[in-house]
């Protein structure tokens, strides 16, 4: 690694690094704020026919309506051409990229490990975004990180950093506890799968402050989002929820598909935005003598359930009747975990030494 703080580089050689990496994350996070957009509707990310346009007028847009941060300040937030209002998350996206890649220079100094921070930067704010807009983190970002991780430790082979089974070991002490959790419901599967694929990166001494920071970051996040929640909500969500069941449960016996004498089974989903969706793939044919229109489920809750989000819904039926249904607020983990890996990969050690030195180890 060779610092840019070095005494061997004129003071303005620093300044110089610093200004062009904050510029380089700075357009980076531009083009991340079109990868968040486009990846959950799978439209295609580049290319002459895909180039950026006003969500609202779908106006294509010029050079000059895409300068980072200033563009937004110029036009005062506004699309140049029909005037709609232009969401402070895209300069939002192209500041976090643009501190990130700031910070790993100045941490991380000109090495290898400069470009995997910078790709992991990119990834990890790609999830966080996604799973903001979507409560899903895409499989390519945990892939990107395994293959940052699988990298490292090829490295560490050869430059002796962490043995390499330090990796490995790192990948499922992330794994565990993760799938833990998502089998309860307190995490997701690409919570689970992203914090995998930084274990295998990171090895197992640093994805213990990785885990502890996201874990603590979400903890109170979590709280305050659980505490914004209007009186009242949960309630009127899980008596609406059971209405619309109940109602589709005599339909679909109606039309002769029930469960089967002595089974019981739990569907469930989540309604994000006003939309419901219940998934098809929980379902267990064993339980049913026929296939429930699920399609149908989910349309009756998302046209009843328009103005509400990020509630998990669970739905227990039996041969007879709808026996239970829950309603339970989501958190998502995505962002506090996402700060907790890049910590641990920027300054982990400085960590974990500060704790040791806390408990006099």
């Amino acid at each position: 690694m060779l610092s840019i703080f070095d005494n061997r580089f004129p003071f303005w050689y620093t300044i110089i690094f610093i200004a062009m990496t904050f510029i380089l994350g700075a357009v980076i996070g531009s083009f991340l704020n079109v990868v968040i957009i486009r990846v959950p509707r799978h439209e295609p990310i580049a290319g002459a026919h895909n180039r950026s346009h006003c969500m609202s007028c779908g106006h294509q847009l010029s050079a000059l309506d895409l300068v980072p941060f200033f563009s937004y300040i110029f036009l005062g937030g506004k699309c140049r051409y029909c005037k709609a209002k232009i969401s402070p998350r895209y300069w939002i996206v192209e500041l976090i990229t643009a501190v990130t890649f700031t910070l790993s220079i100045m941490t991380l100094g000109l090495s290898i490990n400069l470009l995997i921070a910078f790709v992991l930067a990119a990834a990890l704010i790609v999830a966080s975004g996604t799973d903001i807009d979507t409560m899903e983190i895409p499989y390519g970002c945990s892939l990107t990180i395994a293959g940052l991780g699988v990298i490292a430790t090829v490295m560490s082979i050869f430059t002796g950093d962490m043995p390499w089974y330090d990796h490995l070991i790192g990948a499922a002490a992330a794994a565990i506890p993760f799938a833990i959790l998502a089998m309860f419901g307190a995490m997701g599967g690409g919570d689970l799968q992203i914090m995998a694929a930084a274990g295998l990166l990171l090895g197992w001494k640093n994805i213990i402050p990785a885990a502890a920071i996201g874990i603590i970051l979400g903890a109170v996040g979590g709280s305050i989002e659980l505490i914004s929640v209007p009186k009242g909500t949960k309630k009127r969500a899980q008596e609406k929820s059971l209405e619309i069941a109940e109602k589709w449960y005599e339909q679909q016996k109606e039309n002769g598909i029930s469960i089967l004498p002595g089974k019981t089974e739990a569907i469930f989903g989540s309604i994000f935005k006003g939309k419901s969706d219940i998934e098809k793939e929980c379902v267990d044919e064993k339980c049913w003598n026929g296939t429930p229109n699920i399609d149908a489920l989910n349309e009756a809750l998302s046209s009843e359930l328009s103005d509400i989000s990020k509630f998990a819904v669970s739905i227990v039926l039996s041969e007879e009747k709808v026996t239970k249904v829950t309603c339970k607020r989501q958190v998502v983990f995505g962002p506090y975990l996402s700060l907790g890996i890049t910590t641990a990969f920027l300054i982990g050690g400085k960590i974990i030494a500060w704790y040791l030195g806390l408990m006099g180890v």
